[in-house]
């Protein structure tokens, strides 16, 4: 079994990618084991371990990999060659941290500029959404329409029928004056 690269899931041109993805050995199932599963394993970030990795002398850095490849359950054979692995390992890392860290800074300031006017842009939209529903004066139950009153007054006399006069017609027009 041969492990993928998946780059949708990396950092783009991390220079940690290589570091990451290399494998450490086959493990007892008989997958293959990269570092970036192991270090995930142990419970750490990936990149933030690499990224610290690389910035120390490289005696120090084969001393903790080589913890971390010993408590994996890998085959015997590669468990005898941890330490000869860690070296090999070591040599995958970035030669200068600073590279590795001003890429990363590049990146979140392109991605901040980026998206910070769109966000400008939604948050005063939704705000002003909220200032509109609450400054928009509510109907109340108390306030009635015309046809509410009329009906209301109606009820109230106990006659549901209203009167007119004899010379208006039902239209509202007035009808001719009777003799």
């Amino acid at each position: 079994m041969q492990a993928t690269h998946p780059g949708a899931f990396a950092l783009k041109n991390s220079g940690l990618d290589a570091f990451l993805y290399a494998d450490v050995g086959a493990e007892l199932n008989g997958s293959t084991l990269t570092i970036l599963s192991m270090i995930a394993r142990l419970g750490r970030d990936p990149w933030t371990e690499a990224a610290q990795w690389a910035a120390l002398p490289r005696a120090r850095v084969i001393d903790s990999l080589a913890q971390g490849i010993a408590q994996m359950p890998l085959v015997p054979s590669a468990l005898a060659e941890t330490r000869a692995t860690a070296a090999r390992l070591v040599q995958l890392l970035p030669a200068k941290t600073q590279d590795v860290r001003q890429g990363d800074a590049g990146k979140a300031k392109t991605a901040v500029s980026k998206w910070a006017p769109i966000t400008i842009v939604y948050c005063a939209l939704a705000g002003g959404m909220v200032l509109n529903a609450l400054l928009m004066p509510k109907l109340s139950p108390a306030v009635a329409t015309p046809t509410e009153q009329s009906t209301a007054m109606a009820g109230a006399t106990g006659s549901a029928t209203v009167s007119l006069p004899h010379d208006v017609d039902v239209a509202g027009s007035a009808a001719p004056a009777r003799q």
